[in-house]
């Protein structure tokens, strides 16, 4: 796919060869904004981040924007545009890349990435402010993390995984604290299968069925487990997610109207027009035009 002027970017060229050789790079954020620019402008990437910010500033996710200040961690799965705008020249943290096969290295599926909350959530933001009398863990795991990737001596590789799902863990304990404990029911597993079936599957499969033939269930019942565990029916978050992809592309591509259509799955370019005007509210030229504009 030809890209515009929004990349896809890969990681940053910072540390050791070897290491981001095998799908993991920790740097200063002060020094990835200062030494690319280019990341202060909407982009995606094919791996995973995650962002401790400290200071005010402005994210913008799959074109939702959210101001922070404080302290805030901010998730990021493959594939979502993103970009961080300080708001102040004091702000400044950590940010780690990394790529589902150094996580897992050698772990049988399912892997903890797609069990978190964070990644690939449907809806929910992927950020949350830390009250800093919570953070001091967090920010010293940060350090040793830094510390680790930077020094690189033996036995680098484990630690870095090590450090990387103990963040994770201490992330998912912070944000749950107050709420009330959710107990794993089956209806609970059966929506995140959903989610993640979507995920890979929402170019092909427009319609409900091939998703409960996947989970074993009748499509009757999967409509019920969505609604009640997210509020939404079953094709309305297919319809979100193919609205999503469709934006991607208008904002970053040089894909035709009709091409990006084709390409999520409409073979009538008319009708894709209509879809995306009708869950939009512009048709997809006047939306391509105002959000080129906008972010570049």
């Amino acid at each position: 796919m030809n890209r515009r002027t929004i990349p896809s970017l890969q990681m940053s060229d910072y540390g050791q060869d070897g290491l981001r050789e095998q799908g993991v790079v920790v740097m200063p954020l002060e020094i990835s904004m200062s030494q690319e620019p280019q990341r202060l402008i909407p982009h995606f990437h094919d791996f995973f981040q995650l962002f401790l910010i400290q200071g005010p500033a402005r994210l913008m996710h799959d074109f939702r924007e959210y101001d922070v200040t404080g302290i805030t961690l901010f998730f990021l799965s493959p594939g979502q545009v993103h970009t961080i705008y300080p708001r102040s020249n004091s702000m400044r943290g950590t940010v780690a890349s990394f790529t589902q096969a150094f996580f897992d290295h050698q772990l049988p599926p399912p892997s903890m990435l797609v069990e978190l909350p964070f990644f690939f959530a449907s809806g929910a933001p992927p950020w949350f402010s830390v009250e800093k009398r919570k953070a001091a863990r967090l920010m010293g795991l940060f350090g040793d993390l830094q510390r680790e990737y930077d020094g690189g001596q033996r036995g680098v590789m484990e630690v870095l995984r090590s450090l990387l799902r103990i963040l994770l863990i201490e992330a998912s304990r912070i944000e749950t604290v107050g709420q009330p404990v959710k107990e794993a029911t089956r209806a609970a597993l059966l929506a995140r299968q959903f989610q993640l079936a979507l995920e890979h599957h929402f170019r092909e499969w427009q319609a409900l069925a091939p998703y409960a033939k996947q989970l074993g269930i009748t499509v009757n019942h999967l409509n019920d487990v969505i609604r009640e565990e997210t509020g939404h029916a079953a094709g309305e978050l297919i319809r979100h997610r193919r609205l999503l992809d469709a934006k991607r592309l208008l904002l970053h591509s040089d894909l035709s109207v009709s091409e990006i259509g084709y390409q999520i799955g409409f073979q009538d370019p008319s009708y894709f027009s209509r879809f995306f005007r009708r869950y939009a509210g512009a048709t997809p030229a006047d939306f391509r035009e105002a959000i080129r504009e906008k972010y570049h």
